[in-house]
């Protein structure tokens, strides 16, 4: 069965076809429409040429947001707010005309991340895509955990700094806010008194050039991501945390501390149990999990 995976971000669009193996057949990615109508009729385009050219049976889509179950409506996106009321799955579906899940982007990386693993798959595993915000997922006993109404696992909003930044969630100090790009360029920007146009992966090639404000914020980030490990791993004692998207590319610049933080935070014995790895799949997460979840739809039609 070939199969269509959509991963949808604040600032593009990837989609991969995948056949009977894990490595995509294509790959393709487009800047992300600015209104619902437009990413309706994106989304509808992308899985009308996956159909033509390559005979795609289903379809996933990973979308940020609380998403709500079983109803399936978008309660909010904090970084899409075009998003907020949605009922994506619904009117992509009948814009598509086949079978085709809609999910939580982050959810959608942590089962495609979980299902890349090789030789034992640890219950549970945790993955965390830290890019324009922060998504997570958790799978525990082989299954995505969506809680009571579809919001479990949104451990970018969990608190790690309570006079701290406010967020598109609507609080205030969540872990998003200091440790995804966003949070990063901010901290940068407070340390060295500078504004302009300026990405997170500015501010990593200008630690790497010795930048000491630059290497102030990704210390910075990387303490309160460790904030967050450190409440991860009392609260579900994992046997991985994975950690991915665009800011992961920083690597040990920004693991490295937060394993230090981690470490001062909980008992040795919690720390020794539970990794923290950078992910595998980096930025193809996303779509691998969204056509696990077609194959899922297809089954199930």
């Amino acid at each position: 069965m070939t199969v269509l995976g959509i991963d949808v971000g604040a600032g593009a669009v990837k989609s991969a076809v995948y056949g009977a193996g894990a490595v995509p057949i294509a790959r393709g990615e487009q800047e992300t429409a600015r209104s619902y109508a437009g990413l309706i009729e994106q989304l509808r385009g992308i899985i009308a040429a996956a159909r033509r050219d390559h005979g795609v049976a289903a379809a996933g889509v990973g979308v940020p947001g609380f998403l709500s179950r079983p109803a399936g409506v978008i309660v909010r996106s904090p970084n899409m707010r075009f998003l907020d009321g949605a009922h994506l799955e619904r009117d992509l579906a009948a814009a598509a005309g086949l079978p085709l899940r809609v999910e939580n982007d982050a959810n959608a990386a942590a089962l495609g991340e979980y299902l890349a693993l090789e030789g034992g798959r640890p219950d549970p595993f945790v993955h965390l895509t830290l890019g324009s915000g922060i998504g997570s997922g958790i799978v525990a006993g082989g299954t995505l955990m969506r809680g009571a109404c579809g919001l479990a696992g949104e451990l970018g909003h969990l608190l790690v700094s309570p006079a701290g930044r406010p967020c598109g969630c609507g609080n205030r100090g969540c872990a998003e806010t200091e440790s995804s790009a966003a949070g990063i360029v901010a901290s940068y920007r407070e340390y060295a008194g500078e504004g302009g146009d300026l990405d997170a992966a500015g501010v990593f090639a200008r630690r790497q050039r010795g930048d000491g404000a630059a290497q102030k914020a990704f210390d910075r980030a990387g303490r309160f991501l460790g904030v967050l490990l450190a409440q991860i791993v009392y609260a579900l004692n994992p046997g991985l945390v994975s950690v991915g998207g665009g800011v992961a590319a920083a690597g040990e610049a920004l693991l490295k501390p937060a394993r230090e933080e981690l470490a001062r935070r909980v008992v040795p014995l919690a720390c020794a149990a539970t990794r923290v790895e950078a992910a595998r799949l980096g930025n193809g997460a996303g779509c691998a999990g969204a056509a696990a979840l077609a194959r899922d739809a297809a089954r199930h039609r």
